[in-house]
């Protein structure tokens, strides 16, 4: 899959996440034990803030610091007592924890620009790969892995199915180079993963049209090159019908 679609992806997990509470935080927290835990986070913050403010740690390291002792303090919060909400121990971790919360911002602004400085880099360097020339050169917009058939439609800006049909599609190297033969639906080979190559397993079946006479358990052909087609309902396993995204060779 080329640099220029995934590297988005990656922009946007950094840009979109946000601090979540923990799912095994303890609801049923006494506000007592809210209140010392609370304030054993509130150290914690502190020592991050001194070691910002004395050279011992840097703010990348502090920002990963702080997004861990944010997905616990915030749960402890809302534990406390009024008699501690009022109390000038309170008001003094407050104070520390917007102290380290203004140090996670501004580092994350500058990690946001970094990532984005890669992507344009990544981009700038993909169009003038000879797989995004060749896709150019025979009427395509870019290049997709034939292994990411569903995160190419699913995560495309424009309508997934009219996207993917803009694209040259080659045998990516991460799922797509591990699909084998496991079909033969005239005039239809199917190939898949094998379950043990983990993730790429999951929503990874393609069948290919147009393609050479193939032996149950070979590779795909990781020098073709593919069109997409579109859905097609074909036999599986036992009979049933299945539905499956259908690319042909490109001869």
């Amino acid at each position: 899959m080329p640099i220029v679609s995934a590297t988005p992806r990656l922009l946007g997990a950094f840009l979109l996440a946000i601090v979540m509470t923990p799912a095994l935080a303890d609801r049923d927290e006494t506000p007592e034990v809210g209140w010392k835990e609370y304030l054993s986070d509130c150290e914690r913050f502190q020592q991050v803030v001194n070691n910002v403010q004395n050279g011992t740690m840097t703010a990348r390291a502090a920002m990963v610091r702080i997004d861990s002792l944010k997905r616990t303090v915030f749960v402890h919060r809302e534990h406390l007592a009024q008699a501690s909400l009022a109390s000038p121990d309170y008001a003094r971790c407050e104070n520390v924890i917007a102290q380290a919360t203004e140090i996670w911002n501004k580092e994350h602004d500058v990690q946001d620009k970094e990532i984005q400085q890669q992507y344009f880099k990544a981009q700038a360097e993909h169009e003038k790969s000879p797989e995004y020339e060749r896709a150019l050169a025979m009427g395509f917009s870019d290049v997709g892995g034939i292994g990411k058939l569903k995160e190419l439609a699913e995560e495309s800006e424009t309508d997934g199915e009219a996207y993917l049909k803009t694209l040259m599609i080659t045998v990516d190297w991460g799922c797509g180079r591990h699909f084998r033969a496991v079909r033969y639906v005239k005039p239809y080979v199917i190939y898949t993963a094998h379950p043990d190559e983990g993730s790429c397993a999951v929503y990874k079946e393609v069948a290919v049209l147009g393609g050479e006479r193939v032996e149950r358990g070979e590779t795909i052909d990781q020098d073709a090159i593919f069109q997409y087609v579109g859905w097609k309902t074909l036999e599986g396993p036992g009979g049933f019908p299945v539905d499956i995204r259908v690319v042909k060779v490109r001869q």
